[in-house]
């Protein structure tokens, strides 16, 4: 047990210092789980509503790969509707938060030598690590209590609710494991996330090609395993067994790999890089585009594929409504627009708060590099402050125009496959890029929390989350029109179910520009900050 001494002071620590994180992971995927989770008996009040859903989204593939199998939809209740609707995503939601919070405590640690002076104290060589492992698999069974507690105060029964929610704290629990290894293989944070985030993407393409053929591909990924556990349809407790024992053989795996490594080293070793920079590494733009090319590399991808599953349903949608009326209240319909286009609208909404973490962490990046201690030897010549922050802002903007267009072009792409007219792609394309201003807002905000409270920065995500509550929520809960309004996505022309209107969009862009400004002279007016 020498290995281990001095884990319950460091995990402690690891809640002292994380205590705002936390609390926004579980804030923002409590409340969006539990009020997708409110969103559904209004919808489908009476079981014809729920038979008319599955005949509608039972064969469509690209909501099998965007969803689930569809298990129950042979003897269908509500709870099913819940699970196909929510399961899926809160699945990734959690398994992100596991993945970014067990390399903040263990492999980024590293990356700034916290690590040796904590090991230089009274602790065990394993208690870093198996401090940040209980406070994140504590996170994960915190947050499905949270989830069990509200499906089952909405009405939803028991055992499924209970089912549903393990499932979240199985998938996390691996994820976890997933990440403990991955800190052992790579030589950085950077490859730690890489890694996590390849499995979690290998994991979600195997299901979805396991689902949509009906084969044993989904048994290769451990999202399959939870959804194994057929929440609402006959439970099958045993798949949350499996995700127990593989997390816990994957805690041994990065146990040993521990022992078999240097600290700060990986098992894998970095792959050298050219001796001689590119001329575009010599400037801060190419720099810039270095390090942020991965994210937006994948943002478009994922984006891209996220617009198609909403243009497959788009030629769907009247015969949606037509069954069942109540779905239109979630749609927002607007007056002399036709059902589609208001889903698209709305559509578009989400596409853009989706975009919106893209452009958060994007900015964010300008923290990140500061906190790592790599602005200062940039700084230390003829690089002024803004001209650097510059440079990473300009990959922001020009990210998250492309970003943006990307998801417009799968809805476009999708819909026009559907409808056999391909002037919908320019169309829906194009209404896409209305939500631009409305994102870069977001991203603004960003820019002045690092520019004038560095520290306080990552509160931006819960502007997202407002906006989040806001947009997707706001006609469901009935808000008041004040509180919409803070949302910038409130401002935005709703194409293309009415005209454009180029003066709240101008207005959103100065005022991205205005915020953004701002924070750029809070941050020459301050001192560097390294931890």
């Amino acid at each position: 047990m020498i290995a281990f001494a001095g884990t319950g002071r460091l995990v402690r620590l690891v809640v002292r210092r994380d205590r705002m994180r936390l609390s926004l992971w579980l804030v923002l995927l409590g409340v969006i789980i539990v009020s997708s989770a409110a969103s559904l008996p209004p919808v489908y009040p009476d079981q014809a509503d729920i038979d008319n859903y599955v005949e509608l989204f039972g064969d469509n593939p690209a909501l099998v790969a965007f969803a689930g199998p569809g298990y129950g939809f042979d003897d269908p209740n509500l709870g099913v509707i819940l699970v196909n609707e929510t399961q899926l995503w809160a699945c990734v939601g959690v398994a992100l938060m596991s993945i970014f919070l067990l390399t903040r405590h263990t492999r980024a640690e590293e990356d700034v030598e916290r690590a040796e002076h904590i090991r230089s104290a009274p602790v065990g060589r394993h208690a870093p690590t198996a401090a940040a492992i209980v406070v994140v698999a504590s996170a994960n069974l915190a947050l499905a209590v949270v989830c069990a507690a509200g499906f089952i105060a909405l009405g939803y029964q028991v055992a499924g609710s209970l089912a549903l929610a393990g499932s979240f704290v199985a998938v996390g629990w691996v994820f976890t494991g997933v990440t403990a290894v991955s800190a052992q293989l790579a030589s950085s944070a950077r490859g730690t996330l890489g890694l996590a985030a390849a499995v979690l993407g290998a994991s979600f393409v195997l299901r979805a090609v396991g689902d949509i053929g009906d084969n044993a591909l989904r048994w290769l990924s451990p999202i399959g395993w939870a959804q194994s556990v057929r929440a609402f349809a006959e439970e099958a407790w045993w798949a949350l067994a499996a995700c127990l024992v593989a997390s816990i053989a994957l805690l041994l795996v990065a146990t040993w790999l521990t022992t078999h490594r240097d600290l700060g080293s990986g098992i894998l070793p970095q792959r050298l890089g050219s001796p001689v920079a590119s001329p575009g590494l010599r400037r801060p733009l190419g720099l810039a585009m270095r390090l942020q090319r991965g994210a937006v590399v994948g943002w478009l991808a994922g984006m891209f594929l996220t617009g198609v599953v909403y243009g497959s349903i788009g030629n769907d949608v009247e015969q949606m409504i037509e069954d069942n009326p109540t779905y239109a209240d979630f749609l927002a319909q607007l007056e002399g627009a036709s059902i589609t286009d208001s889903f698209f609208t709305t559509s578009f909404t989400m596409l853009a708060l989706l975009s919106g973490g893209f452009a958060i962490s994007s900015a964010l990046r300008l923290r990140a590099e500061e906190g790592a201690g790599r602005v200062e030897p940039l700084l230390a010549g003829s690089l002024s402050r803004t001209t650097w922050a510059l440079s990473h802002l300009t990959i922001t903007l020009v990210g998250t125009v492309l970003v943006v267009a990307a998801a417009g072009l799968g809805v476009g792409a999708a819909h026009a496959v559907t409808t056999g007219d391909a002037a919908q792609v320019p169309r829906l394309a194009g209404a896409a890029l209305a939500t631009v201003p409305g994102v870069l807002v977001l991203s603004a905000i960003a820019v002045l929390l690092f520019g004038w409270l560095p520290r306080a920065a990552l509160a931006t995500w819960a502007a997202l989350g407002v906006a989040v509550v806001v947009g997707i929520l706001g006609e469901l809960l009935r808000l008041p029109d004040w509180s919409r309004s803070l949302s910038p996505f409130h401002h935005v022309p709703a194409l293309p179910a009415e005209d454009v209107a180029w003066l709240p969009l101008a207005l959103l862009l100065a005022l991205a520009g205005a915020i953004a400004a701002a924070g750029l002279v809070g941050f020459s007016r301050r001192d560097l900050r390294t931890a």
